[in-house]
């Protein structure tokens, strides 16, 4: 395939990611978002392109080593790709100062100031030297740097202060240090004031403010401090000594990820030449194009737990989850789940509502055996104590506990201990798999048979993540389904066991297969005249061979609408090619999770829920489930939260070759509606 066919049939999946996160970045120019809110957005796009350098640039960096020979399944060079992402990193870094400062100025006409240590007036100065006294200083370890001594390694956690000591008659340097701002610290200080008006300074600002004093044994007159933040390779490599436990692998690989390559450097753009390359040189970051100029302040992920001051006023107004209207009937959510399916929409409905189904398996006499696969939770998971408590009452507790869950691994080997001491058993994943399903299965014995109450879902069992997550729970008593959701458990129990699914879509064992059966059956009817329709829902779209299947379907007349959060490489739109294909993506309040794929099947749809994006490793390479939906309620409410997200007059953005994230204009003379805000009306009216 020539470069040009390729760029024609794919968008690199690289670029088309931070196009995503650049939809972030709108969110904090939106002046129809409220201010504190795009602050706090400013501090998400962060976070994001925090975690693309980890991963995505550094597994580039490791291919560009191995020569012209691409690893990306659409086969873009990664020599090139990391360029690009270098000159698009380099204009989103500028709009993000400018938005920064925008917002800092729109903040000034609220009378929330911020304030560095060259504008404290000497009631502030007082109180920022006790602060620093007593709540800073104590926790400031300068280290000394010279060009023999060892480099300290730097937490890519955490940010910097580079500091050249001097004279301010003499202008060369005198002696450089370097000292960790440390996370335990509030990264936002609010300062007193004798007035209405409120002051907030950065710590590091307060660290300068008294930054002699931690050099107070020196007789340097000058201490100048530039703020940097490292970034490192965050891959895992685990060996394959199999007299090790996995844990202990785990748990090594951990410790390693700490020492791993440094892939990108930010700095203050002020800091002096000399003490830049001094720098350089002792990371080891051979590429200058790694470096990146910025302002003074780095580490700008804080900016999400930026403070609200009080002004309710500045943030999104609040939307407390709601009861579910049929679980609320009921006292026992068992009982509920044996008369009819449910779904549950995260954060709109609430996360109790699943905790109370462990917890009333925990303590149910009828309850043999609770099932589980964990791949996210929360610190101190009340999902986590739900199981505990669950074996302490004599359940047979088999918790599925996916060790490799990128960022959350020394969380996971934590669960893993704490079940294993109240007496669950757990299985570590599955070898070559990463188990990304979201089930639960509870087994009750009711009269002479067993009944299976099964939960699948699209998101984690997390409940600090479910209300800022937009997911869905199904909640089931359907044998079939539960039969096979058993099987999936049997399959972790013992991986040499193949088992057929014909209700269930399982990856990596029939999930491409059954998905372009359902493709397919839209051509066939497309090509026969009659009606054929495909919508998606998901995070992200990427695997070629799916993409390629969807363009075969818009090019037999089947229509198709993509919901397409982040990363799509489908290209929309391509006359000859994808004509018939539509794509907008949601940014919001809340982050877009939930997979539904509907198929049109000759005006009888087919639903489906699914804890799997249409990318390689979720289809290939994960244990992903994808289950039916077959409740005509269920399927009208699924619709419904559909059509609201797909209507001419939704807030969203169009997706495209362009990137250009243009907003799609709504009728004439009516202003867009946010989608999540009215999905959210919609439901607490059926409550």
């Amino acid at each position: 395939m020539t470069l040009e066919k390729k760029k024609k049939e794919y968008i690199n999946r690289e670029i088309s990611w931070l196009s995503f996160n650049e939809r972030v970045l709108q969110e904090a120019q939106d002046k129809e978002v409220p201010l504190l809110e795009r602050m706090r957005f400013l501090g998400i796009f962060s976070n994001n392109l925090d975690e693309f350098f980890k991963v995505r640039v550094a597994t580039l960096r490791r291919a560009s080593t191995f020569g012209k020979k691409a690893v990306d399944p659409m086969d873009f060079n990664p020599k090139e790709t990391l360029d690009e992402i270098r000159d698009i990193v380099m204009k989103m870094q500028e709009k993000f100062d400018k938005t920064f400062k925008a917002l800092t100025l729109e903040l000034a006409k609220e009378d929330i100031y911020f304030i560095d240590e060259t504008k404290l007036k000497p009631n502030q100065k007082k109180f920022v030297e006790n602060y620093f006294e007593y709540q800073v200083r104590p926790y400031l370890v300068p280290i000394m740097l010279n060009s023999k001594s060892m480099f300290p390694p730097l937490d890519d956690n955490s940010f910097y202060l580079a500091i050249e000591l001097g004279y301010k008659t003499d202008k060369t340097h005198g002696a450089y240090a370097i000292m960790e701002v440390p996370t335990t610290l509030t990264r936002f200080v609010e300062i007193p004031s004798d007035d209405d008006k409120r002051y907030v300074m950065f710590v590091e600002d307060v660290i300068r403010y008294r930054l002699r004093r931690v050099f107070a044994i020196f007789d340097f007159d000058s201490a100048k401090a530039y703020t940097i933040k490292t970034t490192r390779d965050a891959e895992l490599d685990i060996d394959d000594d199999l007299s090790k436990g996995v844990v202990e692998k785990m748990s090594r690989s951990l410790s390693q990820r700490k020492k791993g390559q440094y892939v990108r450097l930010n700095y203050d753009k002020e800091i002096p030449s000399h003490f830049l390359e001094f720098i350089l040189k002792k990371i080891g970051l051979k590429n200058k194009e790694n470096a990146i100029a910025g302002g003074r302040y780095h580490n700008k992920r804080d900016l999400m737990g930026f403070p609200d001051f009080g002004r309710k006023d500045l943030c999104f107004p609040p939307m407390p989850a709601t009861q579910h209207p049929v679980v609320s009937k009921e006292k026992s959510i068992l009982k509920t789940i044996a008369k009819e399916d449910i779904l549950i929409h995260y954060p709109y409905q609430t996360f109790t509502n699943l905790l109370d189904f462990l917890r009333e398996a925990a303590i149910d006499p009828n309850v043999r055996t609770i099932r589980i696969s964990l791949y996210r939770v929360a610190k101190n998971s009340q999902i986590v104590n739900a199981l505990i408590n669950a074996a302490r009452n004599g359940k047979n507790v088999i918790a599925v506990v996916e060790l490799q869950a990128r960022f959350d691994e020394e969380n996971n080997i934590y669960v893993t201990q704490r079940l294993q001491e109240a007496g669950a058993r757990v299985i570590p994943g599955v070898q070559g798999l990463k188990v990304h399903s979201k089930l639960i299965q509870i087994s009750r014995k009711e009269g002479n048979k067993t009944v299976r109450y099964s939960h699948i879902g699209t998101g984690n069992f997390h409940e600090k993540t479910a209300n800022i997550y937009s997911d869905i729970s199904l909640l089931t008593a359907d044998r079939e389904i539960g039969r096979e959701v058993r099987k999936i458990f049997e399959f972790f129990e013992s991986n040499y066991t193949r088992h057929v699914f014909r209700h269930l879509i399982v990856s990596p064992f029939n999930t491409r297969r059954k998905f372009m059966d359902l493709i397919n059956d839209e051509i066939d009817n497309a090509e026969k005249r009659k009606e054929a329709w495909i919508i998606l829902k998901m995070n992200n779209l990427v695997d070629s061979g799916m993409i390629r299947k969807l363009y075969e379907a818009s090019q037999a007349g089947v229509k198709i609408k993509l919901i397409i959060r982040g990363i799509c490489s489908l290209v929309p739109g391509v006359p000859g090619l994808s004509e018939n294909i539509e794509c907008i993506s949601v940014v919001g309040r809340f982050l877009e999770h939930a997979r539904i794929m509907v198929f049109c099947n000759n005006k009888k749809p087919l639903y489906f829920i699914s804890s799997a994006d249409w990318m390689t490793r979720n289809i290939d390479h994960r244990i992903e489930v994808t289950t039916p939906i077959y409740s005509p309620k269920l399927k009208t409410e699924i619709q419904d939260y559909l059509n609201i997200q797909l209507d001419e007059n939704a807030k969203v953005r169009i997706v495209d070759k362009s990137l250009k994230n243009e907003y799609r204009k709504p009728s004439k003379g009516l202003k867009p509606y946010d989608t999540q805000t009215k999905f959210y009306e919609l439901l607490k009216k059926k409550q």
